[in-house]
């Protein structure tokens, strides 16, 4: 089980033998219960019934949704999905319904798939949608988790892990609330006036609410939190359930932020490699308008210029940030023809660190299907060549040809974008509500109320940001026949990083040096294959091994990778450092103040060596901001990677000097 189930028994949530217990049995008429909490998931007078009377009807969603742009609910107690699939049927059926419609829900006890198609099959729930979701169910890991439906006008978003620890971190302003967590005795934390508090710092003013539970303390945690509150009859043999509306007589918050008012949705993309292509097909999925505008002659013609990337995945012990943002990128990468898993070995060259990554995974306790400990003999079965070392499995990693994917996500556009190449853009202009690209003859290139910075050699002198220092490294990959080390068919990392091409050949790399001549030299290549030759169980001698191979090799791909000193990528809102310099006293002394940023003006960029893994949750971060949709990330990782922090840091620094 997760570790969250320890962490829930070592704080007293959960009951003390529930690590050890099945998480869903049946009883006699083959209806579902939760043995963690002792409760039944849906009234046994029938599960969609009571989803429609008490929390699709009791939260006023059909009223409050209509002829609206979007919709944001907030659930607590994902259960076996019921409230989510009515409130789907119910949003179908409704002709004046939001335009899109999204449904976050928190789950710290996720059912096994086994077990959810078991129940779903005793509630009959069967139709399209309900397959889908037993289809798409995520795996049992930490963080958030969506699944699509409808033409991805419905987005569902799962947040495994318990409510006190992911609430206050979830990135959503809600215009309604479900709360179905087991009974308020029996599950205390779901319900507390913690809970509740969490609740109204994410509540759109007016939200409503519903719930089957009309207990006293939760009514009283509800009414502290600044809910209005009506006893309405329950469902079958319960006499009241609840109904309510967030009208707090004062807030000592802000609320949420509203949904950004465009006078036009259209954007200007400045650079085509897969940042800015991503981007493009992840706003015209939403109906914006995209202008694209690239230096070179084609996409994925400069840090994306390599003929494969691999996804680069990582884990920790204590799976600090990193390892969540990539493992986000990785489950919501989307589906996309020119990107296929073929999983990734992390192989430890020496004893210590193979010791270290078993204890990581026992400590994790990840499902196999995501990491899993290898020893050296099922490393090369499954590598198809021998190794000299075991290491990591990681089934779902991915690998892709840049300009294939980039493409793909262009076609996706269709007609809501225009390209232009070989057009260099030498500032931006603010005129009215746009944000004008005007090249170097002062000449306009388009004009649009957003711009997206993609390409990273150039977006700090766009944004006029001081702060946002990269490091530009170059790297080049070597390119070897097959028959040099065997039939590869996955990818290696370690010290080393190589994958088998498309038709034959292994592409192998790649360096990580200062250099600044995007010409191939002989020494890079011989890194490569110097380092390449440590992982492999033959030969004996690497170095002669190296030296012989380099004779029938070839380069790959020269290009300049731009990275940011923590090394993590740049994405959101552009800083304002004018701004910041002209209010750079109060922001010292008040750090609750609305930081200043360039309104319109938005980055993604910086993706170093993870560029298939940032480029698809990057658009997707992007097109959540500018939509006011909910983050695709907790929102303690989007402060991570903002643009604005370097410059947050320097006020930081500034307090404590002066302070």
């Amino acid at each position: 089980m997760l570790i969250e189930s320890l962490s829930l028994r070592i704080s007293g949530h959960a009951p003390a033998d529930a690590p050890d217990a099945p998480m869903i049995s049946f009883d006699p008429q083959g209806l579902p219960y939760n043995t963690v909490y002792g409760d039944i998931y849906k009234s046994r007078a029938g599960a969609m019934d009571e989803a429609r009377e008490v929390f699709v009807a009791g939260a006023d969603v059909a009223g409050r949704w209509r002829d609206h742009e979007r919709f944001t609910l907030l659930e607590l107690g994902f259960g076996l999905g019921v409230n989510f699939l009515a409130t789907l049927a119910a949003w179908r059926d409704d002709p004046r319904a939001c335009r899109r419609l999204h449904f976050v829900s928190v789950e710290g006890h996720p059912a096994d798939p086994a077990s959810l198609a078991r129940a779903h099959e005793a509630l009959g729930l069967d139709g399209p949608d309900a397959r889908r979701l037993r289809e798409r169910w995520p795996l049992t890991l930490p963080g958030l988790h969506r699944i699509e439906f409808a033409d991805a006008r419905v987005t569902l978003t799962i947040a495994i892990g318990h409510v006190h620890r992911i609430l206050p971190i979830l990135s959503v302003a809600a215009d309604a609330f479900y709360l179905d967590g087991f009974a308020p005795a029996r599950n205390p934390a779901m319900w507390d006036e913690r809970t509740c508090a969490a609740l109204a710092r994410r509540a759109r003013p007016g939200a409503t609410l519903a719930t089957y539970t009309a207990a006293a303390q939760v009514r009283d945690a509800l009414a502290a939190a600044g809910f209005e509150l009506a006893l309405r009859p329950g469902f079958a043999d319960k006499r009241h359930c609840l109904s309510g509306r967030y009208a707090p007589r004062w807030r000592t918050f802000a609320p949420p932020d509203a949904a950004p008012a465009w006078p036009r949705r259209e954007a200007l993309v400045i650079g085509a490699g897969m940042a800015g292509c991503a981007t493009t097909a992840s706003l015209s999925r939403r109906g914006w308008r995209v202008r694209l505008l690239e230096r070179r002659a084609g996409v994925a013609a400069e840090g994306s210029r390599q003929p494969v990337l691999a996804d680069h995945l990582h884990l920790s012990p204590d799976d600090n940030p990193l390892a969540r943002l990539t493992r986000a990128a990785l489950l919501n990468a989307g589906a996309a023809s020119a990107a296929r898993p073929i999983g990734r070995l992390a192989l430890a060259e020496k004893p210590e660190k193979r010791e270290l990554q078993r204890a990581m995974l026992a400590s994790l306790d990840f499902p196999q299907t995501y990491a899993r400990a290898v020893e050296r003999d099922e490393a090369s079965e499954l590598a198809g060549v021998r190794l000299r070392h075991g290491g990591v499995w990681l089934p779902l990693c991915r690998v892709a040809e840049p300009a294939r994917l980039s493409a793909e996500w262009l076609d996706a556009a269709g007609g809501m974008l225009s390209a232009r190449y070989d057009t260099t853009v030498a500032r931006l202009e603010r005129r009215g509500d746009d944000w004008l690209a005007i090249d170097p003859n002062g000449d306009e290139l388009g004009r649009a109320p957003v711009i997206v910075l993609a390409a990273a050699g150039e977006a700090s002198a766009l944004a006029g940001t001081d702060s946002v220092a990269l490091r530009r490294v170059r790297g080049q990959t070597t390119i070897l026949s097959s028959a040099a080390i065997g039939p590869l068919r996955t990818v290696l990392g370690g010290d080393a990083y190589a994958c088998p091409l498309d038709g034959g050949g292994v592409l192998a790399g790649a360096t990580f040096d200062e250099g600044h001549d995007l010409g191939p030299t002989h020494d890079a290549d011989l890194s490569n294959l110097r380092r390449l030759a440590r992982l492999l169980a033959a030969p004996s001698d690497a170095e002669g091994w190296a030296e012989t191979v380099l004779a029938s090799a070839r380069p790959g791909a020269v290009g300049f990778r731009h990275v940011a000193r923590d090394r993590l990528p740049l994405i959101g809102a552009m800083p304002d450092e004018r701004a910041v310099r002209r209010s750079a006293a109060e922001l010292m002394r008040n750090d609750r103040l609305p930081f200043p940023v360039l309104d319109g003006i938005y980055g993604a960029f910086g993706y170093g060596s993870r560029g298939l893994l940032w480029a698809t949750l990057g658009a997707e971060i992007l097109a959540a901001a500018l939509e006011g949709e909910p983050a695709p990330v907790e929102s303690d990782l989007l402060g991570l990677i903002d643009p604005t922090r370097f410059v947050r840091r320097l006020l930081r620094r500034g307090r404590r000097t002066t302070g």
